[in-house]
This record gives C-alpha cells, sequence and structure tokens, in this order.
C-alpha cells in the first residue's frame, strides 16, 4: 500500500492534484453499502460513515501525508440507498423525486463527516454514471432535466443553507 501510494502522491511519484472517490460503495468496494441503511430516515438521523473509517479515510489520510502539495478531492456517488430509489436496488433505478431533500442533505452531511477527520472534499458530482451501466453494478439514472433540477432545486440550496463552498461537477 505504501509503495502504491507513493507512486501516486509523492513527489518523486506522479504527484497527483486531484483524485476522486466513492460515496457509500462502488463496484471496487466489497460490498455494497451506504451511510444511512435504515429505510425512511429522511432527516438522517442514523447518518455514519463508520464503513470508511478502516480503510478508506486512512488510505486517503496517508495519502495526503504522502503529498508534498496536497491534492483536491471529487466525491462522486455510484447510488443513493435503495429505499430511495424507484427500484429499491443498489443497481439501476432512479432517485424518487420525495427523496431530492434527503439526497441533497446526505451530500451535506458527507462533506461535513469527512471535514471532521481531516479530508476537505473540493468537489462532488451528482452521479457516476447518470445514464447507467447496464445496472451491472451500483448505479442510478438520471436525465439531464433531472440532474438539473435536483442541483438547482435541492443540492445547490443545501449547500447555500449549510454554507458548503464545494463545487458541484455535472
Amino acid at each position: 500500500r505504501k509503495e502504491i501510494l507513493n507512486a501516486y502522491f509523492a513527489e518523486d511519484g506522479a504527484n497527483y492534484s486531484l483524485t476522486r472517490t466513492h460515496i457509500n460503495s462502488c463496484d471496487f468496494s466489497l460490498s455494497n453499502y451506504s451511510y444511512s441503511e435504515v429505510a425512511d430516515d429522511t432527516l438522517l438521523e442514523h447518518f455514519s460513515i463508520k464503513r470508511d473509517q478502516s480503510v478508506l479515510i486512512p488510505m486517503i489520510l496517508e495519502a495526503q501525508e504522502i503529498s508534498p502539495n496536497g491534492f483536491k478531492i471529487i466525491a462522486s456517488p455510484w447510488t443513493a440507498p435503495p429505499w430511495m430509489k424507484t427500484n429499491n436496488a443498489w443497481n439501476g433505478g432512479k432517485l424518487k423525486k420525495e427523496y431530492f431533500p434527503t439526497w441533497a442533505n446526505y451530500f451535506s452531511k458527507y462533506i461535513s463527516a469527512y471535514k471532521k477527520v481531516g479530508i476537505n472534499i473540493w468537489a462532488v458530482t451528482v452521479e457516476n454514471e447518470p445514464l447507467g451501466n447496464d445496472s451491472n453494478w451500483e448505479s442510478m439514472h438520471y436525465t439531464p432535466k433531472e440532474m438539473g433540477d435536483f442541483v438547482k432545486n435541492h443540492l445547490g440550496p443545501q449547500f447555500e443553507t449549510d454554507n458548503l463552498n464545494q463545487k458541484i461537477l455535472v
């Protein structure tokens, strides 16, 4: 692990200045998970990044120690928790409109939780593959109009309310 992190982040390595990580599990994760496993928890009272604290967060912190100039992090979800989706599944489906505000708050809670452990998220994307991946792994579909509505009416205002200055990349 140390050799790989040095190869990517050290001054005598690639010295990356921009990276990306996942929000919730992704196709590289050992299993499916979200930060809010309790169905219909619209206030996200059970939100927790605990699952990331054993491997992912320590690896990012180690990379930050190795990097001489630091790097920016983009965070992307592959999917919302299944209980927020039209098909109640990890793969495919769409975000139910009634959960647009909850999903926006989810992003905010994620950014704040990561900041508390010393990781600043520079930007987020709304979705890893908004047009899908034939439901081969975690995914959630958006049309351009749905994504625009989510950013304009929910994610952007949530970031404003919570005084977050992260970029939203589409």
